[in-house]
């Protein structure tokens, strides 16, 4: 019986970190992305971007109205406040190299309480989805989850912090976040496939 105890005593210790990480309330809106690295050998093309606040500030240095069709300062001034930029997306030459599995863990992540789905998008005929996902705690947003798959293509973004929904528009495009038919609003616009 003691033997037993210690063993689970033991475990719960291994586990704090695991656990720590999982449900770290300095970063409600963050999501842990799974290790994609056998999709990227499969992939033609994979971009893996991974962007802290002290990246982003050294990032903002480089936006300007040249590289963001005129949006410079708009997008500097949204990211001003965000603590995370998480882009996995890759490209296949085939289709079916990636699999639902391949997701579940993300997608598990957006079922917990906060979470909320707000666009979803199904092209059957195109085989292709884009779910838009948003954390929020009372009237503030803590992050923002995309999903977008494709037979050819599938990218994951996590973007952590507060966010203005209607200016996520603005986004699309910069940071390796893909463009996804979302207008000045931040509503989908019909036929943005």
């Amino acid at each position: 019986m003691r033997f037993r105890a210690v063993i689970l005593l033991c475990a719960l210790l291994l586990a704090l970190p695991i656990l720590a990480a999982a449900a770290d309330p300095g970063d409600p809106g963050r999501l842990q992305l799974p290790d994609f690295s056998a999709l990227s050998k499969k992939a033609k093309q994979s971009v893996d971007i991974s962007l802290d606040p002290s990246l982003l500030r050294m990032a903002s240095g480089f936006i300007n109205d040249d590289n963001t069709g005129g949006n410079g300062a708009a997008v500097n001034s949204l990211i001003k406040g965000i603590r995370g930029i998480y882009v996995r997306s890759y490209t296949f030459d085939k289709p079916d190299e990636y699999s639902k599995a391949d997701v579940a863990a993300v997608q598990a992540q957006l079922l917990a309480p906060g979470w909320q789905p707000i666009v979803s998008t199904h092209d059957s005929k195109q085989g292709s989805t884009v779910d838009i996902y948003v954390r929020r705690s009372g009237d503030h947003t803590d992050g923002i989850a995309i999903i977008a798959a494709q037979p050819l293509q599938l990218t994951i973004v996590n973007i952590v912090g507060p966010i203005d929904l209607a200016r996520l528009a603005q986004l699309q495009g910069q940071f390796g976040v893909p463009k996804v038919g979302l207008g000045a609003s931040g509503q989908a616009q019909s036929g943005s496939r």
